[in-house]
């Protein structure tokens, strides 16, 4: 057996091992064995989480590692393309572990889970990878990441400099005082109204669901609050972007710098909002498909240690 074939049973014995036992109080919860580039997790909410580190494309069953409050963890990048990291308040049974992603408009597929997800791009053979938060989709938990040992030729991120938000009330507040739209509407209801199951959704849950996640929405677990915003910008309207252009197309194909574009519309200056830009005007987040400027960590050396900080879903 070769020495990265060894490295890469190696790994995946620690990922059973740490699934299997979970946290241990009071330590941190660590992968042992691994030569490989690995992220920091740190859980900052109250809640024990639960971590699928998730080939996404492939789909591919996983199993969780449990993070306790206020432990950390040392989890290893795979090479998997379009890797995503899941965070959840309950194990995502009928959905990771089935090897299909969670949707929050579909009771059966986890949608009483509080989530959150990131997405990553490991290339051992190039020495580097690629990060980004997502904010495009549906999302309870605000989730940050930090760089450290940057080398000074890599200039997409800042020394110690924590990118995105931190507190989902500040984005919930943000969306609400928006007045062109009905941008408040992309908050989740405090109390479910569904054709079916309304009862069996969890009062007061926190998550916000973006536009690109709610404009192709439709069936029987869509909370009926969601029709506000449909209503104010429906998907084949051409209200943001102008004739020839509908609220959908633009929001997937227009770039940061188009004018009129998504970066101007009232999801994203409410989101950004809730945050701080680096010295170069970077907010470390996704708020539609291509925000990649203001949103991803393209090429990051693989000797830069990244750390990502779950917070409280307050509310």
């Amino acid at each position: 057996m070769s020495v990265k074939m060894l490295l890469q049973v190696m790994v995946l014995m620690a990922i059973f091992s740490v699934a299997s036992c979970g946290g241990e109080a009071g330590k941190d919860v660590a992968l042992t064995g691994a030569a490989e580039v690995q992220f920091t997790i740190i859980n900052a909410t109250s809640d024990t989480l639960y971590v699928y580190n998730y080939p996404f494309q492939e789909q591919l069953a996983t199993q969780p590692i449990t993070i306790p409050p206020a432990q950390t963890l040392q989890l290893p990048l795979l090479t998997n393309p379009e890797m995503r990291i899941y965070f959840s308040n309950k194990a995502l049974s009928a959905t990771i572990e089935q090897g299909k992603a969670p949707d929050a408009f579909n009771y059966y597929s986890d949608a009483t889970a509080s989530y959150s997800f990131m997405e990553y791009l490991y290339e051992p053979l190039s020495s580097r990878y690629t990060v980004d938060l997502s904010y495009i989709d549906e999302y309870s938990y605000p989730i940050t990441v930090t760089f450290s040992k940057v080398p000074g030729t890599y200039t997409g991120c800042e020394e110690g400099f924590e990118y995105g938000f931190t507190s989902l009330a500040a984005v919930k507040a943000a969306l609400q005082a928006q007045q062109d739209y009905q941008w408040g509407a992309l908050i989740w209801p405090a109390t479910v109204k569904t054709v079916w199951n309304s009862d069996d959704y969890p009062q007061n849950m926190n998550r916000i669901i973006g536009p690109n996640k709610v404009w192709p929405s439709s069936g029987n677990w869509v909370p009926d609050s969601y029709a506000a915003f449909l209503s104010s910008l429906p998907q084949s309207g051409n209200q943001l972007f102008g004739i020839g252009t509908t609220n959908w197309e633009g929001w997937q194909t227009l770039a940061e710098r188009a004018v009129p574009g998504p970066a101007g519309t009232g999801y994203v200056t409410a989101l950004h909002s809730a945050a701080t830009p680096d010295t170069r005007g970077k907010y470390g987040f996704f708020c539609y498909p291509n925000d990649n400027a203001a949103g991803e960590f393209t090429w990051v050396p693989e000797a830069t240690l990244c750390t990502i900080t779950i917070y409280p879903h307050d509310k």
